[in-house]
């Protein structure tokens, strides 16, 4: 009878064993045989989630939104073979690119360039005092690579029109309950190059920065598209030609005739010590 009993107990504990891998659904992947093999404890960019399963941060030393932000660069370093410096006309620019007999090495205008702004609304507001020219002319080469960078990661909550209409929040698939901003509107066509570009690098609301997806020539060209549209919902010219928006942004084979700001730095010199 004892033989019996241990020969049940024995098949019901492997049978119990087996049973941990067990069972498996479509969007469910089953019981956990080890521990973390099913609840990471790592923490994921662009992801708020509370990873309750972490251990190594209990002690709550840095927040949910930091933790889950890229990690940045090494402060000075640069990527090997990118250049964050402006060439400020087509013909340097081509050197640049590897495109002159002399240089048929790229080096790509990328995002290492200096940002001199912390993510505060003093600085937010110096930031659009300060860059005001946006330092690409106006292309329509650029303009066409800007607009699915722009569909991709703006228009999908500010509209493909500019107009704060995106699918995220009109949609069937709509999830965020605060209305984007709606970037056609007269004080948004008035607001400085800079508010946009901080907006690129820190966020802002619940728009997280898109510093990391962005290059630097990137993130002008967007801000380009951007007043494309705005041009386009007052039926106005912006293109390479012409630009009657404003005489901010240049064309590069026009002349603009619009409102006259005073010129500044596209990227700021670092403060004075």
């Amino acid at each position: 009878m004892k033989y019996l009993i241990g020969a049940i107990l024995g098949v019901a504990f492997f049978a119990w064993c087996f049973s941990l891998c067990s069972p498996a659904g479509i969007n469910k992947t089953g019981h956990e045989y080890m521990p973390d093999m099913y609840h990471p404890v790592s923490y994921e960019a662009n992801n708020y989630s509370a990873y309750s399963w972490n251990t190594w941060d209990t002690e709550n030393e840095h927040s949910k939104a930091s933790l889950s932000q890229p990690r940045s660069s090494v402060a000075g370093s640069i990527p090997r073979g990118y250049t964050g410096v402006f060439y400020g006309d087509a013909a340097a620019l081509d050197v640049v690119r590897g495109k002159n007999a002399n240089n048929a090495i790229a080096a790509p205008v990328n995002g290492q360039v200096p940002f001199y702004y912390v993510n505060t609304e003093e600085d937010r507001i110096r930031c659009e005092k300060e860059m005001v020219n946006n330092p690409f002319p106006i292309s329509n080469v650029n303009l066409e690579k800007a607009k699915p960078l722009y569909i991709s990661l703006c228009g999908i909550c500010h509209g493909e029109k500019g107009d704060g209409q995106g699918y995220l929040y009109v949609g069937p698939q709509a999830k965020y309950p605060a209305a984007p901003k709606n970037l056609i509107i007269d004080e948004m066509i008035s607001a400085g190059n800079g508010r946009y570009y901080f907006a690129i690098m820190h966020g802002k609301n619940m728009m997280g920065h898109y510093a990391d997806k962005l290059s630097f020539e990137e993130r002008w060209d967007v801000i380009h598209y951007i007043r494309a549209l705005q041009a386009k919902s007052k039926t106005l010219e912006y293109n390479e030609k012409s630009n009657t928006l404003s005489n901010v942004e240049k064309p590069a084979l026009g002349v603009a005739t619009g409102p006259v700001r005073s010129p500044q730095y596209a990227v700021p010199p670092p403060p004075a010590n």
